[in-house]
């Protein structure tokens, strides 16, 4: 069953609607987004995708620096809103393996919502109930303490002192870092602070998991042990994970299928084997081969 899906998702920037749909026309007639840029002066994020993300998935985006991996990912949470098309994702979906099933033997749900139909109040509950971010560099709170970053989420909930530092420390406990939860934020290295934003965008238990290249900034060896980390926690808890990143050998590793964009444009999905043994093109062939 599909947790997010979305349709015909097209994203040029800075431009109005009528600039916006004469750029969307250059495209349709075979234009690549950097043509598209010289010719109209006008961005190109992302052109006419369509991506279904099962639930229960960890499923990676990637491609290469402007493909268009962060700007997709942002509009699952609207932290970017589209030039055209719909994200529709099924609230009815939790994080539960007993709720997980109950929906599957059912094999229908009327709970698919378009987010880009949330007003300001829906959005806000939508973003606090169904839907965490894990970001790149961190972006946790300096003058908070290490509980208070994790228990951030809970408190926004209007959640207790106690109980939302209870399921804080249970997370931070699940990423390793207990005797950590009075220090701050700037006494961490980059792969503890990391550690503290992933049990942050945990606690809330949000059934759906963003992470937008989560573990470039981190030095080799702790980025595999934090990739195992994830891989085992997933395991356990069977988020649907959309995970960015642009490196193949990460998304080979972690991701149970692979979204490979280039110019904006989705150019293939499948697992590692089917990119590898039937690449749609040169460019998905030249990744596949890149892995070490």
């Amino acid at each position: 069953m599909n947790h997010i899906r979305l349709e015909n998702i097209s994203k040029i920037y800075n431009a109005s609607s009528s600039q916006a749909q004469a750029a969307l026309a250059l495209l349709a007639e075979g234009m690549d987004s950097s043509e598209v840029k010289e010719k109209t002066g006008y961005s190109v994020g992302l052109y006419d995708i369509n991506l279904a993300v099962k639930a229960g998935e960890l499923h990676c985006i990637m491609g290469l620096s402007g493909s268009g991996k962060s700007t997709l990912i942002r509009h699952i949470n609207r932290l970017i809103d589209p030039t055209s098309g719909k994200i529709w994702v099924d609230t009815s979906i939790n994080a539960k393996p007993s709720t997980m099933a109950k929906i599957a033997e059912t094999e229908t749900s009327s709970s698919s919502i378009n987010i880009l139909a949330l007003d300001d109040k829906e959005l806000q509950h939508y973003r606090q109930q169904t839907v965490s971010m894990v970001f790149q560099h961190f972006g946790l709170v300096p003058h908070m303490t290490v509980i208070q970053n994790v228990a951030y989420g809970l408190r926004v909930r209007k959640m207790g002192v106690k109980e939302r530092h209870d399921v804080a420390r249970h997370w931070l406990h699940e990423v390793g870092l207990s005797n950590l939860e009075r220090s701050y934020p700037d006494e961490l290295s980059g792969g503890m602070q990391q550690r503290v934003g992933l049990a942050r965008a945990l606690a809330t238990d949000n059934p759906i998991l963003l992470m937008d290249e989560a573990f470039s900034a981190l030095d080799p060896l702790i980025r595999a042990q934090l990739q195992d980390q994830l891989l085992a926690l997933q395991e356990r808890l069977n988020k649907t994970i959309v995970f960015i990143t642009h490196d193949i050998d990460e998304a080979v590793k972690v991701g149970q299928r692979i979204s490979i964009l280039n110019g904006g444009r989705l150019v293939q999905t499948g697992t590692p084997s089917d990119l590898r043994h039937n690449p749609a093109d040169d460019y998905v062939a030249q990744f596949m081969s890149a892995k070490t």
